[in-house]
């Protein structure tokens, strides 16, 4: 079980954006698919799940019973304005990776909400002997690669054709990955930037 005796934590993002970060409880589930709302059509498209399927408020509950997943939340005045999700890999041979995932809130993009979702993520890593983050992504996601690419991801392989969406079409994945030590130190780069940053 996850250490989350540090939570919650309230930070100050960029231009004042208050928030507090915790792990998400199954009783938050729902305001969780606020969020998922608030996605345009365009970006639910090249989210790997349908957020949106009736079915997927129980796989994220069976998620978080079984800790498959790490998932941590921004709360800003009563709703989750972002999450990042690490999805831990099971398998022998690959344990010491994980794979990041990161929503945010169209309203609330550009304020440094994602980069300290993140950072907040790294101690989890690291706690479970996690070695290397890795991050899948579509030439279309460039709010996504740009996010990567400021986190100190580089880019490993491009899967050419792997997905195709709801549409029939077909697109790219770029996998970008990074050492854990490497984005510990990256974020420290990154968060001394915030003039105010508090736990």
């Amino acid at each position: 079980m996850a250490n989350n005796s540090r939570f919650p934590r309230r930070i100050t993002c960029r231009q004042g954006l208050a928030i507090e970060v915790k792990p998400l409880l199954v009783e938050d589930i729902a305001v969780l698919r606020e969020l998922h709302r608030a996605l345009s059509e365009s970006e639910r498209a090249l989210l790997r799940e349908d957020v949106l399927d009736p079915h997927y408020e129980s796989e994220i509950k069976r998620q978080i019973t079984d800790e498959h997943v790490y998932r941590l939340v921004a709360w800003h005045k009563g709703k989750i304005i972002a999450s990042v999700a690490m999805h831990r890999n099971r398998r022998r041979w690959m344990r010491h990776t994980t794979g990041m995932r990161v929503i945010v809130h169209p309203d609330y993009r550009r304020h440094g909400v994602a980069l300290v979702l993140m950072e907040e993520c790294i101690p989890y890593a690291q706690e479970y002997g996690i070695e290397k983050l890795y991050m899948h992504i579509m030439p279309a996601q460039q709010g996504a690669i740009n996010l990567a690419k400021q986190f100190g991801f580089h880019r490993e392989a491009t899967l050419r054709d792997h997905v195709k969406d709801k549409y029939g079409s077909y697109h790219d994945i770029r996998v970008y990955a990074i050492d854990i030590q490497a984005a510990a130190r990256k974020m420290e780069d990154l968060l001394s930037s915030f003039h105010d940053y508090c736990g």
